[in-house]
């Protein structure tokens, strides 16, 4: 394609996590990802990117090449797949048809300005700890977007793999009016600032200590995952009655008995509903056990989180 009128092979990489990196960089109008790639659990992450910056894909399956195999739709992205039996020049000029046509046949996450500060939320005492799996990138480009940079500080467990770190949280900086950062041990969770623990080799916890820091500790999975939600989660039990926690979209049940803690110490606590989730599974088995107060959908969590931490927590302590 290189050379050819209306294309400009602008990256190429040779996995997902260089993939990821280079599209988040550079931005693209369209990417063409091998089909293998696309059959992968973290593919779900590309596919977030992708909504998030407007671009295009279309997998390819590059043993078709001559051979007369075309992909099926349910493997070719967003577009129509590419007939790779056609000469060169007639696939270039599908590309360039692709280029000009919708971006998405799904819809990208909700990128709103962010809401006003409400009464009191600048002088809160309150801690935001959100936790998400599978289509959590969509959800926390939704949530986040919409909170003020001078929110509470928030800490965040987000399920990926190694190697997409520090991509993602550059697309949820560039994308929020908070400061996003990764997760160190001894950082400090300060206002307007979002701490993300996605993809490090250690638990994210929260210190006993004010103000509030987080240590970064390496050990076994819990509840199937490192970093860990529940982890996180139980760690602020001791200051649950500062705390406003989401659980949003994934899969398996991570962060539902952590969620149950803090509630039962006072927490006031969210979970996304199914209608608006990917995956109801870690938002429903929070919901099943009464870990709870508030299940709501995506584009209304940014609020409830906002009123929250303004009103401080009616229903105080439950029984156990």
């Amino acid at each position: 394609m290189e050379g050819r009128p209306g294309l400009r092979v602008i990256g190429q990489a040779s996995d997902l996590p260089a993939t990821y990196t280079a599209a988040e960089a550079m931005e693209p109008d369209l990417v063409l990802v091998a089909r293998d790639l696309t059959q992968l659990p973290e593919f779900s992450l590309m596919r977030s990117l992708f909504r998030a910056l407007d671009a295009r894909w279309i997998a390819v399956d590059h043993r078709s090449f001559g051979t007369g195999t075309s992909l099926g739709k349910e493997q070719a992205g967003d577009l129509d797949p590419i007939d790779t039996s056609q000469p060169a020049d007639a696939i270039c000029a599908q590309i360039r048809a692709a280029m000009q046509s919708p971006v998405s046949k799904q819809p990208a996450p909700s990128i709103s300005p962010p809401l006003r500060s409400l009464t009191a939320v600048g002088r809160s005492s309150k801690l935001i700890l959100i936790g998400a799996s599978t289509g959590g990138v969509d959800a926390l480009l939704t949530v986040l977007s919409a909170l003020p940079k001078d929110c509470p500080p928030i800490g965040v467990v987000q399920h990926t793999g190694q190697g997409f770190s520090e991509s993602l949280i550059r697309l949820l900086d560039r994308r929020c009016a908070l400061n996003v950062v990764a997760a160190q041990d001894g950082m400090e969770l300060a206002p307007g600032h979002v701490v993300v623990a996605a993809g490090c080799p250690g638990h994210m916890r929260l210190k006993s200590t004010k103000p509030f820091r987080v240590s970064v500790e390496q050990g076994p999975p819990v509840s199937g995952h490192l970093p860990s939600v529940d982890a996180l989660f139980h760690s602020a039990v001791g200051s649950a009655t500062h705390v406003v926690a989401a659980l949003l979209t994934g899969m398996g049940r991570d962060g539902a008995e952590g969620l149950l803690a803090l509630r039962k110490a006072g927490a006031m606590t969210i979970g996304q509903d199914e209608s608006s989730s990917v995956v109801y599974g870690m938002p429903r088995a929070a919901w099943e056990i009464g870990a709870v107060r508030q299940q709501l959908a995506l584009g209304d969590i940014a609020g409830a989180i906002l009123k929250a931490c303004a009103q401080g927590n009616e229903e105080g302590r439950i029984a156990s």
